[in-house]
């Protein structure tokens, strides 16, 4: 911030408002649909919701096409909801694995795990 706005009698207001990230479209057209191998694909954020940020920042992401996309967004069928279970365990069992590498012991790896998601997706 310039140092005017510091002595200034009415201070230019600070953005308090974090940036939301987003996923881009640089490189969309050369994206391959993990099930269906098309291109174009999107990418999902395996924990959506308030956990989407989150998501985006530790790389929890599956590139697909709009139908699956949307398949596994509604989680309607039931092979939309056994992909989504199975995303959701890979993911949590990839991170707490990293954390295992790292020398931290499961129970450690599993309590991070529930303070930056928020639910256990293993023991179901």
């Amino acid at each position: 911030m310039n140092d005017y706005y510091k002595t200034c009698p009415f201070p230019k207001p600070v953005d308090r408002k974090k940036k939301k990230k987003t996923n881009g479209y640089k490189d969309k057209p050369k994206r391959i649909c993990y099930y269906c191998r098309s291109y174009g694909a999107e990418r999902h954020e395996v924990y959506g919701g308030p956990n989407r940020q989150i998501s985006i920042d530790n790389g929890f992401q599956v590139d697909l096409c709009a139908n699956c996309h949307r398949e596994l967004t509604e989680n309607i069928t039931p092979r939309a909801q056994e992909r989504n279970k199975f995303w959701k365990q890979h993911y949590q069992k990839l991170y707490e694995d990293k954390l295992f590498d790292a020398g931290v012991t499961p129970k450690q790896a599993r309590d991070m795990w529930m303070s930056l998601i928020g639910r256990n997706y293993l023991d179901e």
